[in-house]
This record gives C-alpha cells, sequence and structure tokens, in this order.
C-alpha cells in the first residue's frame, strides 16, 4: 500500500495525503485532515513500508484471513497456530468474513505489517493481485491456482458428499435425503454421483437446500416424508436439530432413520447417538498450510509444489445401520439368467406359419436369475446375484433394477464382448405367452464364474437356480451348495430332460405342469410324477399348476393349493414371483406351508401387472393379503 492507494480511498490527492503525514497541513479542513487519519489508521500504513520491508530481515509473521462462522475454523485456527510456533513463526488473525472488501483491506494492513506470508482459510474470494507476501489457500474445493501464484491445501465438498452417500448405499439405503445449506451444492454433486455409479437415480424430493429456518420448518417434513431410510445433513448442526425433530415423532436413531454428517465436529461424540460423519482432518489442512507457506517464505519450494489434496475418512458413531423394515432373513444366493424382455403384446399366440400384428411393445429387464433376484429384493429378503450382462445399455438397465430393489450385486459381472441375453415375449389378452430366448451374456456364465464368487454361498440358506443357463454351470453350483451346507431350490425351465445326478441334491423341486410332462413323459397323473422325482432323490417337489394352483408332494405332506384369486394381465412372471417369495419365507423360519401360501398371493398380485420384474410385490403390498396367507400354515 502507498500514498496514492490512500489518497483513492480518501477521495483526494496524493498531495494531500503526503501534507498530513508529514504534519504540513495547515491549509487543509480538518474533516478531511481526520478522514485522511482514519484511513491510515485503519489499514495501518506505514510510509515506505514497502521499502523498508525489501531492506528489513524477515518478520516471521504469519497473517491469517478467516471467518468466524467457518466449518472448524477455530481447529484450523488451532493448528495454524501450534504449527507456526513450532517453526518460529507468530500469527496476525483477520476475521475477513468471506467479503471481498475485508480480504483486500487485510491484506494491504498484514503486508503493512510487513507478514512474510499470508494463509487464507475457506475465503470463497481471490486474495488480490500483486501481494509480496508469500500466499496459501486452504480451500474446500479444487480450483486453479491463484493468479498472484500461491500454493493450495485443498479437500473436496464433492467428494465429502459422495463418501456420506455411498457409505449409506453400501448398508443398503436406497432412499436417502439431503438436508444441505444453499452454498453447498458440492455436496449434492457428490451424492449424485454415487446414486449414479449404481445406475440408479434419487427422486428431487430427497434433496433441501435451504437456512436453517427453512430446513427446521419445511427440508425435515419435506424430506421425511418420502419413506426415506437415511439423512445427509450439511453439518454437526443441522443433523442436531434433525435428531430432535426425529425424536418429536417417536423416530428412533438409527433404527428407523440413519444420520450421517458431511462435516464432523467434536461435539458429535456428545449428541446420543453419537453421530456418524465424514471426517475433515481440520488441524492435518491447518499443518499443511504452515508447512507449505514456511516452504515458499524460507525458499526451499516453489509455490507451485507446496500445492496439496488433503484426503477424507469416514468417522463411524453410532448413528448409521442397515435398514431394517422387518427381520431380515438368512442369505439367498441366484445363480441365474439375465435378459432384456421385449414384451409383445397380441391377439393371440401365433401357431406355425402364422403372422400376427401387435398394438404394442415394450422393453422391460428380465430373465430368471435376475427376476427372481428382484422378486426377493423386493421382500426384503437378504439377497445376492451371481450373472453376466453385457457392458451395453439393457446391461445397465438390469444392473439399476437389481440394485434398486436391494439386490447385492457383488457377482455381476459385465462382459465388454458380447451383448446382453433378450427374451421376445408375445403375451396374449387371457396372460398367456410364450417365449423365445438370445442367451447373449448369460451363455458365458461358466463355472469359472461361479468359483470366483462361491465365498457369496458362505453361510448361504438357499441357492435358487434355472436351466436358462448352462446344465454344467448348474452341476457345479449344486456342487458348491452341498459343500457350503446351502439349499437349492431349482426351476427347470428351457429343457426337456435333465442329468439324473442332479435331482438327488436338489431341495426344492419347482417345475410347471408343461415342464413335469417333459421331465417326466406318459399318461402318469401329476401325482404320480411327483412321487417319480421324489424316488430320484428330490426331497420337495411344488408342481405349479397356473390358474389352478400348485401341488406340494414330500415326505410330510401331500396337498393341493388353490391360486390366490386375481384375474391376470400378464401371467409370464408368475414362477419367478413364486420361487422369490417362496425362498424368503423360508429364509425367514417359515414352514413350507406357510411359504406356499405366501409364495401363491406374490405370484398372484404379479399376474395383476404388465411386465416380469416391475410386476414384483413388495413387502407392503403383500402384506395387504397377510389373513389369507395365514390361512394356508
Amino acid at each position: 500500500m502507498n500514498i496514492k492507494d490512500i489518497a483513492k480511498l480518501c477521495g483526494v490527492s496524493p498531495s494531500t495525503v503526503s501534507k498530513i503525514l508529514h504534519n504540513k497541513d495547515s491549509d487543509i479542513s480538518v474533516e478531511t485532515r481526520k478522514k485522511v487519519l482514519e484511513i491510515i489508521k485503519e489499514y495501518q500504513y506505514v510510509p515506505y513500508s514497502k521499502v523498508i520491508n525489501s531492506a528489513a530481515p524477515k518478520t516471521n509473521m504469519i497473517g491469517v484471513l478467516a471467518s468466524e462462522n467457518d466449518y472448524e475454523v477455530q481447529q484450523f485456527l488451532y493448528a495454524i497456530e501450534e504449527a507456526a510456533a513450532r517453526k518460529g513463526y507468530s500469527v496476525i488473525l483477520c476475521n475477513a468474513k468471506g467479503e471481498k472488501e475485508k480480504i483486500d483491506k487485510y491484506c494491504r494492513v498484514l503486508e503493512n505489517k510487513g507478514v512474510d506470508g499470508i494463509i487464507s482459510v475457506c475465503q470463497k474470494e481471490e486474495l488480490p493481485e500483486g501481494l509480496k507476501a508469500a500466499q496459501v489457500r486452504i480451500l474446500d474445493e479444487k480450483k486453479e491456482n491463484q493468479k498472484s501464484g500461491g500454493a493450495d491445501i485443498y479437500f473436496e465438498l464433492q467428494e465429502a458428499g459422495y463418501m456420506a452417500a455411498n457409505y449409506l448405499l453400501e448398508k443398503g439405503h436406497r432412499k436417502i435425503a439431503c438436508l444441505l445449506r444453499k452454498e453447498d451444492a458440492n455436496i449434492e454433486e457428490g451424492f449424485l454421483l454415487a446414486y449414479k455409479e449404481r445406475f440408479i437415480s434419487p427422486e428431487k424430493e430427497w434433496i433441501f437446500f435451504g437456512n436453517d429456518e427453512d430446513i427446521v420448518n419445511i427440508g425435515i417434513a419435506k424430506c421425511l416424508n418420502q419413506d426415506v431410510t437415511a439423512v445427509i445433513c450439511s453439518d454437526l448442526e443441522i443433523g442436531n436439530i434433525l435428531y430432535g425433530k426425529l425424536r418429536e415423532r417417536g423416530d428412533t436413531i438409527p433404527n428407523k432413520i440413519s444420520v450421517i454428517s458431511v462435516r464432523d465436529h467434536a461435539m458429535a461424540e456428545k449428541v446420543y447417538p453419537q453421530m456418524t460423519a465424514v471426517h475433515i482432518p481440520a488441524r492435518e489442512i491447518g499443518e499443511a498450510a504452515v508447512d507449505a507457506l514456511v516452504e515458499i517464505v524460507e525458499g526451499r519450494k516453489p509455490a507451485y509444489e507446496c500445492r496439496k489434496k488433503i484426503e477424507l475418512g469416514i468417522n463411524e458413531r453410532g448413528s448409521v445401520m442397515k435398514p431394517a423394515n422387518h427381520d431380515q432373513g438368512r442369505k439367498i444366493v441366484v445363480v441365474g439368467s439375465m435378459n432384456m424382455d421385449c414384451m409383445i403384446n397380441v391377439s393371440h399366440i401365433p401357431t406355425g406359419g402364422e403372422t400376427v400384428r401387435s398394438g404394442n411393445i415394450v422393453s422391460l429387464p428380465g430373465g430368471k436369475g435376475a427376476n427372481q433376484a428382484v422378486g426377493a429384493g423386493r421382500l426384503e429378503g437378504l439377497v445376492y446375484m451371481i450373472g453376466r450382462l453385457g457392458n451395453d445399455s439393457d446391461g445397465k438397465v438390469i444392473y439399476n433394477s437389481l440394485v434398486s430393489s436391494g439386490v447385492h450385486t457383488d457377482g455381476v459381472v459385465f462382459d465388454e464382448n458380447v451383448l446382453t441375453g433378450k427374451a421376445y415375449i408375445n403375451v396374449a389378452p387371457d396372460g398367456e405367452s410364450t417365449i423365445v430366448i438370445y442367451g447373449g451374456a448369460n451363455e458365458k456364465l461358466d463355472r469359472s464364474q461361479v468359483k470366483q464368487f462361491e465365498q457369496l454361498l458362505d453361510e448361504a440358506a438357499y441357492c435358487l437356480l434355472t436351466l436358462e443357463i448352462a446344465e454344467e454351470t448348474v452341476e457345479y453350483t449344486i456342487q458348491k451348495c452341498k459343500k457350503k451346507n446351502v439349499e437349492v431350490i431349482l426351476k427347470p425351465s428351457s429343457v426337456e430332460k435333465m442329468k439324473e445326478s442332479l435331482f438327488e441334491n436338489i431341495d426344492y423341486f419347482i417345475p410347471n405342469e408343461k415342464e413335469v410332462k417333459q421331465l417326466i413323459p406318459g399318461d402318469t397323473s401329476i401325482e404320480e410324477k411327483a412321487e417319480i422325482l421324489l424316488s430320484k432323490g428330490v426331497k420337495n417337489v411344488i408342481i405349479t399348476l397356473g390358474h389352478k394352483g400348485c401341488y406340494l408332494k414330500n415326505a410330510r405332506y401331500e396337498k393341493y393349493f388353490p391360486a390366490a384369486d386375481f384375474y391376470p394381465l400378464d401371467t409370464t412372471g408368475a414362477a419367478d414371483a413364486f420361487i422369490s417369495a417362496f425362498a424368503v419365507a423360508l429364509s425367514e423360519g417359515n414352514d413350507i406351508l406357510y411359504a406356499v401360501g405366501f409364495a401363491s398371493y406374490a405370484a398372484g398380485v404379479s399376474i395383476t401387472r404388465q411386465g416380469v420384474q416391475p410386476a414384483m410385490v413388495d413387502r407392503k403390498g403383500l402384506a395387504l393379503y397377510q389373513e389369507e396367507i395365514n390361512g394356508f400354515a
């Protein structure tokens, strides 16, 4: 700062300022003299300071620009002061409040004081150009280096938002709300990125921006009314407000709602339950800023070599748990096909040589393996999928359907060299259908992939298999299941024959009427065919009979069950809905009679809707028929 700068601030000539400084101001008004002296005092101007500072040795002083309301500002300042003292520097603190005018003013003041360097703590505004002192900025986002050539020590709030969302998604949450301050758009970007990586999208209603008053009066109720299971908060202050509102509603943390803060704070350990948070290491950041500044001031490194990103982490405490809408049963693993279904509505099923026009065609995710996994996931089963998709748009749509239904996709592989499987399905007005299948990536679901992910079978209760995949893969999977004491549920789709050796290791065999007639040809009755299957070593036989219900035969029961009374729109996925619900019911410790009833109503609801995976009923929908289901036991 020089006389011209003072004159400009006062609105007078440089000669007027010079006269006042040298007590030659007899011809200058009292008002002007007072104004100039106030500016000199405010900016702590020292005449010839540039000459003095250039000739004088280092002052070993560091100026710090901070704002009193910044996140963890005290921790930053404590760390800066302690690190500076260890290196023989003292600190001058200026509360710039993030305002450009104050930042510019304090930079001039600090230069007048002869500081060796300036640390700017989370100030959004650029430092003024032309500063002689070395500069380091602490930033909450990655930016291009400032024009004056300072160094940046930075962390990324976008990364913090991503880490918070990803942490909750890994825990099994899918409906996650965000309560954010207006300036926290970076956190939203990270939140959306975490969802995008799973090929799913959050609802716009789950995200709320506002000030504290808006969040209290509008945001919390708006987000919680969306049936979310977890909430991401900008900071501990908002998290603590949310705690209070949840208690007013009678919602427990984390049993009903999980809560995570994007910014950690010492007070996170003082609330109850202690709040899980993204750890932004303020002390490490402050120390790194001092280290960088001293390196520059003492000429050991140029500023561009002092730039550094600080990595973040998660401090796990007691405010997050897996979502639990009911007592989840034991693990279910599905090994099977995944297709994109092309649903073709026709007036009737075409026969040989016949051409039929369609009035409607729609593509939906399908494949018996994926269907059963989605069905079990919708019913809140603990389900894992092993399967293969092409690395194409169809594959991503199917993967999205799995994840959004709560299916764990650890065993799903995207194949770069082949397309996702497809199924072309003709659907008549009475709900009957025919299917033509292109295997695609499913053809490469082999024993090596099952071996790669066989750890998923550890501690599993049931493995669901169909013969839409290679029989060799099915046989290998069954062998692994037997070694790990996993019970096998198999549907013999798309085959006319099966290896005799497979039957003795099947715990639940669930063909439809047509399939059992193909496997056991002849004029024998359904009951007799079931008896033959038992004689081959199958433990339980359930033959699904469409609108006539199903037939169960094992060592203890021989019983027909009526179908649930629903008008059919599309029966394509009824068997998959039945099998997935049957497995979920068994995994929760229910007996086989209850499981058949549970499965019958899941299948019944599914035939009232178009498609397969979109038609699968969720737990809430099936609960409407609980009284009828109980009647099966």
